[in-house]
């Protein structure tokens, strides 16, 4: 069984980004919501928070413009170069599994164009009851979240968030734990994880603990610390000739026309991540850079 991340290895987008941009036009605010989320997970390790979980973040915010909003077609799809071909290739020798945190309604529209039919993703409601002085205030600090940084920066989010927590504690997003109970569900005996991100680090320890592979595609240094192999390439071919290569037992080569793919542990790990977040930019524009 394959179980992959769909924000990267798949398409170029980064649905919670695209969805602030369109809503908000506000770069920085995204960013700051971003990096927050980073900072509950590793600093403040907050209780029953999991790296991932930035629409659960970003929700009351949405929900605040008290908008009818058909979110799905707001974001317009951009797949990874060969995308198809390489779906094609990896569901003739596999059963695939997307796991993502994106928005469930855009995941299972533009998934099923490239034939995977396996979907979890997160089932985010953008409709929160609150009271209309609350919605003005989150409405109202949009721009002055976006003008800070640093110990600021969490200072004000967590006054915010102090307010929100019971509104949106139960929301079903899928993030960094969820991902690896999902595939743990599904009892593989040799389970192959593919992602890039902070999100599938959990998920790539448990394919591991199963006896599995984890691929990294142009991974961040979270995914990479975690992966046994990085995929470095434009091509989403790269993924399913890798996938093809384990199942036979093989060691991961690729043609240097397609990419690059490292043995983590054996290789310079420095080198490889300028690699893999070079390409990763390239490809994806801003949202490259984010965790």
């Amino acid at each position: 069984m394959v179980f992959t991340d769909y924000e990267g290895p798949w398409v170029l987008n980064d649905f919670a980004y695209e969805l602030c941009m369109a809503l908000f036009n506000n770069d920085r605010f995204f960013r700051n919501i971003s990096e927050f989320d980073d900072y509950l997970y590793y600093v403040e390790k907050k209780e029953g928070y999991e790296a991932g979980y930035t629409l659960k973040l970003i929700a009351p915010f949405i929900s605040a413009l008290g908008q009818k909003l058909d979110l799905s077609s707001m974001i317009k799809v951009a797949y990874v170069p060969d995308a198809k071909t390489a779906s094609n290739r990896i569901l003739k020798n596999c059963r695939a599994i997307v796991v993502s945190t994106a928005y469930r309604e855009f995941v299972e529209k533009t998934a099923k164009v490239l034939g995977f039919r396996e979907i979890h993703a997160s089932e985010v409601d953008f409709e929160i009851e609150m009271e209309e002085g609350l919605k003005k205030e989150l409405i109202e600090s949009i721009d002055f979240i976006a003008s800070l940084s640093g110990e600021e920066l969490y200072r004000e989010l967590k006054r915010i968030y102090s307010k929100l927590w019971g509104l949106i504690e139960n929301l079903r997003v899928i993030g960094a734990r969820e991902k690896a109970e999902i595939l743990e569900s599904y009892e593989p005996e040799f389970p192959i994880a593919i992602g890039d991100s902070i999100t599938d680090c959990k998920m790539f320890e448990k394919a591991r603990e199963l006896g599995g592979v984890a691929i990294a595609f142009n991974g961040n240094r979270y995914a990479l610390k975690k992966a046994d192999f990085a995929i470095v390439s434009r091509s989403a071919l790269a993924e399913a000739i890798v996938v093809e290569q384990i199942l036979r037992g093989e060691k991961p080569r690729l043609d240097r026309k397609i990419g690059k793919v490292y043995e983590i542990e054996n290789s310079d790990f420095e080198k490889v991540l300028r690699e893999s977040m070079r390409t990763r930019v390239k490809l994806r524009g801003v949202v490259g850079d984010l965790g």
